[in-house]
């Protein structure tokens, strides 16, 4: 685990994701988690041998590094009656909450903006950072890779890539469905699918220095299946409405689309 004393604020989803992840690199001191709904925090305490304490400022107290892990508009509401240190660090998962919002209300701490997803359970996340800090980084370089962006603007357009990492899902489950319908056992088809796309993502990672389409390229021959079903994606619009979609996600997030699809 890692050095610093860690407490989580809110007991949801990502709370839950992040506690298995530590609980996998321990041992370690336990992170301390409170939420709204006591309950739930005691109820994943017990299952990631974390430790459920009674309120918010308790968790404050015990930590160094405080995750925020509370939808957007429960983020300032959560901090507003709280008393930090200015050693602490507070690195919120808000989406969409800014530093120039989400600064005065953690000071004196200092505050920081993280996108990690679900793989951080299986201590696999690509998290997202910014601006840079230490206690951050070796806390998160427990659940998987730590990107640290260079600019506020950069992390919020990549953190669009957080939805992106669930429409996958959306596309395995198409691609599952269909070829179950052809006559493919289902739990045979999920788990060819499933490990097609992480063969795609292995031979990508594997070959840093060559740009995807190039990849593309050479599986694309003329007269081969891939280029032909390729030629009907594109004929239908599909890639492009991924980009559109990236689009909307990053407007709502408050930032700009790169181009109109």
């Amino acid at each position: 685990m890692a050095s610093v004393r860690i407490g989580i604020i809110g007991a949801g989803h990502l709370a839950g994701y992040l506690l298995e992840g530590f609980h996998k690199r321990g041992p370690g001191a336990p992170v301390r988690i409170a939420d709204a709904r006591p309950g739930q925090a005691e109820q994943l305490a017990q299952r990631w041998g974390a430790q459920a304490v009674e309120g918010n400022q308790a968790v404050v107290d015990g930590s160094d590094l405080v995750i925020l892990a509370v939808r957007p508009q429960d983020a300032l509401p959560a901090l507003a009656a709280l008393s930090f240190r200015p050693e602490q660090v507070v690195a919120s998962a808000a989406a969409g909450v800014a530093l120039a919002v989400l600064a005065p209300a953690a000071a004196p701490a200092g505050a920081v903006r993280i996108m990690p997803i679900s793989s951080a359970a299986l201590n696999r996340s690509p998290t997202l950072v910014h601006p840079d800090h230490p206690a951050v980084r070796e806390a998160f370089a427990l659940l998987g890779q730590v990107h640290v962006l260079p600019d506020e603007a950069a992390f919020t357009a990549a953190s669009v890539l957080a939805a992106f990492y669930g429409w996958v899902y959306a596309l395995a489950d198409q691609a599952v469905a269909w070829t179950a319908g052809a006559g493919v056992p289902p739990d045979l088809a999920r788990r060819i699918v499933l490990e097609t796309i992480r063969s795609t993502a292995d031979v990508g990672l594997a070959r840093p220095d060559q740009p995807l389409h190039e990849l593309l390229d050479q599986l694309a021959t003329p007269g081969g299946i891939t280029r032909h079903g390729l030629a009907v994606l594109r004929e239908r619009g599909a890639l492009a409405a991924w980009s559109q979609a990236l689009d909307a996600v990053l407007e709502g997030m408050g930032g700009a689309g790169k181009q109109k699809c």
